[in-house]
Parts: C-alpha cells; structure tokens; sequence
C-alpha cells in the first residue's frame, strides 16, 4: 500500500504544476490542466538517489490504472476494483476508497488546491530526450510539502518530467516521474 501511495504521491506532485505569455504559474497550470484532458499516458517513476526505476504506470481515462513495481507486483484499478498479481495470477483485493484515492488527482479542483499557495519560477529552457521544453521550478504543500522542477514540452504545452524532493511520512526522497504516450491508443486497460 505505501508504494501505491508513493506512486501516486509522485503523481499528485507532477499534477499540481498556453505557454505563450502568462505568467509561470499561469504558463505551468495550463500545461497539467491540458494534462488532465489526456485520455491516456505512461509514466515511470525513479528513484534519483539511487538512480533506479522504482514503478511505472498506464492511465486510460477515466478511471483505469496499470502499475508495475520494480520487483514487484502488477496492480490493476479499474474504478472502484483493484487487481494485484499473486502467485502468478490477477487477484481482485479490497482496497475501500480506491476510486476516490485516484480520482483526486485526475480532477481541477484538486490542481487549483495544490496550486493555491505555489509560486513558480520559469528556469532557462532545455530539453528532454531531445524534445524542446519550458522549465519550472516550484514549492507545493499539498498533498506533501516539496520542492519540484518540471519540464513542459514546447511542442504539445504537456508535462515531460517531473523532479521532486520532499519527506513522505518521515522519509525524505527525490524522485523524478517521467511522461510519455499521450492519448496513445494503444494503451488498454481492462479488469483481469
């Protein structure tokens, strides 16, 4: 369960962050409010003090996850049901509120909470994997307090990347979420 939090924790943080001539609050809120619109994604999520790949996640709007743990287990949310692999096989697991938890971070009333006490700084641009991008940094303090960089592509206005540092639950770490496949219609999540 900590790592699905985690998981999401890092997701919230990527989430909370038009790029012609606003100001960078307004320039980064219009890149995750386009970002709630994507009807699919993946993202990898990575450790950066150890330089590992901790999970990876598909989304497949509204409400379908995929999520693989390094080492670990697959996890499926599809709604209100949550599938872990055991022993090889696709178990259903009762996880009260799943859909509620997940929901909260695909809604605009949750972006314009994180974002209310922000501020935002644009950074010189750069790039990622190749790809032109704008650059912010930022302070959030909801879900978690932390500190956080993003990447948004100069070409679509979506997010690429995402660092943060922060203390989760007494545990400090710096993680990057890495995105990729918008709106891909490959992507297919069903219940197990």
């Amino acid at each position: 369960m900590r790592r699905i939090t985690t998981l999401f924790t890092g997701f919230a943080l990527a989430v909370s962050s038009g790029l012609a001539f606003a100001a960078p609050k307004d320039e980064l809120h219009a890149a995750f409010s386009k970002f709630l619109q994507a009807k699919s994604f993946r993202a990898t999520i990575t450790d950066l003090g150890k330089g590992q790949q901790i999970s990876s996640m598909e989304f497949l709007a509204p409400d379908r996850y995929r999520m693989q743990v390094a080492n670990g287990p697959t996890q499926v949310i599809v709604g209100d049901a949550m599938y872990m692999e055991m022993d090889g096989q696709m178990t259903r697991v009762p996880v009260p509120g799943v859909s509620r938890l997940t929901a909260q971070y695909r809604n605009e009333a949750f972006l314009r909470q994180v974002a209310g006490g922000m501020t935002v700084q644009a950074l010189p641009d750069d790039t990622v994997d190749g790809e032109p991008a704008k650059v912010y940094a930022y302070t959030v303090t909801e879900p978690v307090k932390a500190d956080a960089k993003t990447w948004v592509s100069i070409a679509s206005g979506l997010p690429l990347q995402t660092d943060s540092s922060g203390r989760f639950m007494g545990v400090k770490s710096s993680t990057r979420v890495r995105y990729s496949g918008y709106d891909d219609p490959s992507i297919r999540i069903a219940s197990p």
